[in-house]
């Protein structure tokens, strides 16, 4: 294998992150297709406003966006209901985007060597979940993103995607360097296009079996690596996606230049997603609706064997004092104060396996990949009963007053292609 000098690695560097950056910059600067639109994932319930607003009707929780504006008194309903978190699309969403957004390998189980060091471009494309228009567990992706104004019908948080994306594409700039002892690191930027939506991630393979060739007879290589990306910007949600995998690889040379690497391997992925505080309803004002709050305590109605239940039976509502609302006719009881929220926290785990093949020509390296889950989604950590949908079956006797937040998405898979450069 030749020697490349300083001068072309760093021409070679140059030039792949400034294509990196024209193809994932942003075309105006505007909201884009993929951009997020939690405000929209929320549900309420349209029960007349009455002591306090505490005895909600189980049948009249609604499930379609819209909380808080005026839309929420049809069918004789209250107007704009207050606004509740709807983790049941939120868990969804996170769990289709974490996949999106898992840090890539794209390399057999063999290393660059000590000396070694990879610079390439990768393009990641997976499916995503369309959702059906008569199953609201499945619109987490037309809530959830903002669309294009020519997609989009409904309005304000009532808007939806009438038509979603099908696959997510990711590019990223992968940079890997060779360690002694058979250690590699490296680092790697994403980018979701259609979206505002980045990346940053590290991981650190080891080599367990590599080099013998000769003697030992052609054993294959083996390896295991630990891997991160977190995604940067975004005020809304909080995401990190940690994969931990382990690859064997046999390479073959064709002549004396080309060489042939196939691999397969399995890999746990584990998704975290946490939200800020989320502002559903964004057209209204708080601070203008609510200048000065003062708290009200009126009785808790809740069973006194549900684990949510006040322990004093009470429950504290914000309600406004020395001004009157923007929205005539609101009860001061729902006031915007109300509709701030945040989601549930997601730990989400995946098991997926992948295979792969290696093109390399001197320093030049093409690598096609296949990731796939092998078995559904699972909790690392469960979320509590009551993170999940009011059941609107709840009046009936032995009904739970929630439903469990379940994953409704087919198998997510993704393909990668990689081009780049190895120098050692």
């Amino acid at each position: 294998m030749r020697r490349v000098g300083i001068d072309s690695l760093t021409r070679v560097a140059v030039a792949l992150t400034l294509g990196f950056g024209a193809l994932s910059a942003p075309s105006r600067a505007i909201a884009d297709p993929l951009d997020l639109a939690l405000n929209r994932l929320s549900l309420y319930n349209d029960t007349p406003w009455a002591n306090g607003g505490v005895r909600y009707d189980p049948a009249r929780w609604r499930f379609q966006g819209g909380c808080g504006t005026a839309d929420t008194a049809a069918m004789g309903g209250q107007g704009y209901a207050q606004c509740f978190p709807d983790n049941q699309l939120w868990a969804n969403l996170v769990n289709e985007l974490g996949g999106a957004l898992a840090p890539s390998l794209s390399a057999p189980a063999m290393t660059l060597g000590y000396a070694g060091i990879f610079i390439g471009y990768e393009v990641s494309v997976s499916n995503l979940n369309r959702g059906v228009a008569s199953d609201s567990t499945q619109q987490y992706w037309p809530r959830g993103t903002e669309g294009s104004s020519t997609a989009n019908v409904g309005t304000g948080t009532r808007s939806i995607r009438d038509r979603g994306d099908a696959n997510a594409f990711v590019s990223r700039l992968h940079v890997r360097k060779g360690l002694p002892f058979g250690f590699e690191l490296g680092t790697q930027v994403s980018h979701l296009h259609s979206s505002g939506i980045w990346a940053i991630g590290l991981d650190l393979r080891w080599a367990l079996l590599e080099g013998f060739r000769h003697g030992l007879g052609y054993l294959p290589d083996i390896a295991v690596r630990g891997a991160v990306n977190t995604m940067v910007g975004q005020s809304q949600m909080n995401l990190t996606v940690v994969s931990l995998d382990a690859t064997i690889s046999k390479r073959f040379t064709l002549g004396s230049q080309v060489r042939l690497s196939p691999y397969l391997g399995g890999q746990a992925l584990m998704i975290f997603g946490d939200s800020g505080v989320v502002d559903f309803t964004p057209s209204r004002s708080a601070q203008a609706e609510c200048p000065r709050q003062t708290v009200n305590y009126v009785a808790d109605t809740r069973a006194p064997s549900d684990p949510n239940r006040s322990p004093s039976g009470l429950v504290g509502q914000l309600a406004c004092t020395g001004s009157a609302t923007l929205v005539p006719g609101l009860p001061s009881d729902l006031n915007d104060t109300r509709n701030n929220g945040v989601f549930q926290a997601m730990r989400i785990l995946r098991p997926r396996a992948f295979f792969g093949l290696q093109f390399q020509w001197e320093v030049f390296m093409l690598t096609g990949e296949f990731t796939v889950d092998v078995a559904a989604p699972s909790w690392l950590s469960t979320p509590p009963e009551s993170a999940g949908r009011p059941n609107t079956n709840a009046a009936t006797a032995g009904q739970a007053a929630n439903t469990p937040i379940t994953f409704v998405g087919p198998t997510q898979w993704m393909t990668t292609i990689s081009a780049g450069f190895a120098f050692r």
